[in-house]
């Protein structure tokens, strides 16, 4: 029943996740720019999650030791993946760019056999790889357009970044701190990064209207506050090769919104990839309980 749980817990935050194109779409058509809209989900998540703290008496004092590593998964697991990924769709297309930025549950699955000792099952191989077809089926398949070497090695490198995330969470010294207290602090040094960015870049702009200001509170509540504490409650029941798997199930919500909310056309390598993803979740769970 835990892993079950642990399993829910991942599909819900990748569920989550799969919403930010919406929010992003409000707040970028209400005057915000890719680097603000991250710069107020990030400051808004980490008020949300405090209120929630402080309400529900949570202790969220850590060691020191865990204060410099949850800075360091903020830039590196975060902000670093973020900035990466963003300046990639400038030399390619989004699609690929995404799909190369998949390429995290590999690292993690590589550093989790070389470095963490786990073990591994063939069904866990066989998932990964439908996911991963999956995945490519749903956002880059009809992608066009040259591919720059640029833009691949920034995608690439936000892959790993964010495996990085995923891996200090799954083992490292912070594993066993609360998964709100770690979602506050990963959005307050998140804040704190991506402002520093934001000014470098010359991105730091106010021209927003009360809508696209609300779709940042929004988007802060559903993805931080739900998707991050759920990613890291599953991530401490389920390994973390397992829990990067079913975050390709993010991109089939985004399908769902792209679809009902904005009247995209559904096509079938959408269909192929969402089936596919979806075999990928069942084998996970079979794996899962045979490894009990």
């Amino acid at each position: 029943m835990s892993r079950t749980k642990g399993i829910l817990f991942t599909i819900l935050a990748a569920s989550s996740f799969g919403l930010i194109p919406l929010f992003a779409k409000i707040a970028y058509a209400n005057g915000f720019n890719p680097y603000t809209f991250t710069l107020y989900r990030s400051l808004f998540a980490s008020i949300e999650i405090f209120i929630f703290i402080k309400i529900k008496n949570i202790k969220y004092r850590v060691e020191k030791e865990q204060y410099i590593t949850l800075f360091k998964v903020s830039l590196v697991g975060y902000s670093l993946m973020m900035l990466t990924l963003s300046i990639s769709y400038n030399y390619m297309s989004t699609g690929l760019a995404t799909t190369i930025h998949f390429i995290y549950p590999v690292v993690v699955l590589l550093a989790s056999i070389l470095f963490y000792k786990e073990k591994i099952n063939k069904y866990i191989i066989i998932a990964l790889v439908l996911s991963l077809i999956g995945m490519y089926f749903l956002v880059a398949f009809d992608s066009s357009g040259s591919i720059s070497i640029v833009g691949v090695l920034l995608a690439l490198f936000s892959g790993v970044f964010y495996a990085y995330y995923v891996l200090q969470v799954a083992y490292g010294n912070i594993k066993k701190i609360d998964s709100y207290v770690i979602a506050f602090y990963v959005s307050l040094f998140n804040t704190y990064n991506i402002l520093i960015m934001t000014i470098i870049m010359g991105k730091l702009d106010f021209s927003y209207t009360y809508k696209g200001l609300l779709s940042t509170v929004l988007v802060a509540l559903v993805c931080n506050l739900i998707g991050m504490v759920s990613f890291q409650k599953g991530l401490k029941i389920i390994s973390a090769t397992t829990a990067t798997i079913l975050s390709t199930f993010e991109p089939i919500t985004s399908l769902i919104v792209g679809v009902l909310v904005f009247k995209e056309l559904l096509y079938w390598y959408h269909i192929a990839g969402s089936i596919l993803i979806i075999f990928s979740v069942i084998i996970v769970g079979y794996a899962e309980n045979i490894m009990k």
